[in-house]
């Protein structure tokens, strides 16, 4: 009974931390345009894949949620998720990224304490994901939403530009 309740607490202070930049609206399991996928992501990470790669992310990724500014009608932030394994325990966050013009207004902590919520609910008990090592903006977001290093990478981006070629795994205990 202290456990569920526990529980319960747990998910009403998720609630309470997520609070939404004014005209920003979150969608998840819609059908949305390639160009406001590629438009938010391809700046972000085009760099570092092919484009024919690039496309296959998207079309074979398990989850996409979507940040889009009502008033100016466009997409500013994106996440990418895939299921880990057969037993929906863990998920992981393939690309996750807000327009450079839109970062410092609180969308990514909003579109990401909305995928942590969403998480939750379906059951998961785990979200990951990889990170830059030197990606320091990132980091100190993930760890924000309460995210935690549990891994040195070496080399991990060593088909990239990217310089040290290292990553920090990252991980978010949803029980």
């Amino acid at each position: 009974m202290r456990r569920l309740l526990q529980g319960r607490r747990q998910k009403k202070d998720l609630n309470d931390l997520i609070s939404s930049p004014s005209s920003i609206q979150i969608y998840h399991h819609v059908q949305f345009p390639l160009n406001d996928l590629l438009g938010v992501l391809y700046p972000l990470f085009g760099s570092y894949y092919p484009f024919e790669e690039f496309l296959h992310m998207i079309y074979t990724v398990h989850h996409i949620f979507c940040a889009y500014d009502i008033v100016q009608n466009r997409c500013v932030g994106c996440a990418l998720l895939n299921n880990t394994d057969n037993t929906n325990r863990s998920i992981y966050i393939m690309l996750f990224g807000v327009q450079q013009t839109n970062q410092k207004q609180g969308i990514g902590t909003y579109l990401l304490q909305t995928v942590i919520q969403w998480a939750q609910q379906a059951g998961y008990q785990h979200i990951h994901l990889d990170v830059f090592v030197e990606n320091y903006k990132a980091i100190g977001l993930y760890e924000k939403v309460g995210f935690q290093k549990y891994q040195f990478l070496p080399n991990y981006y060593i088909h990239t530009s990217k310089r040290p070629p290292h990553a920090i795994r990252m991980v978010l205990s949803l029980v």
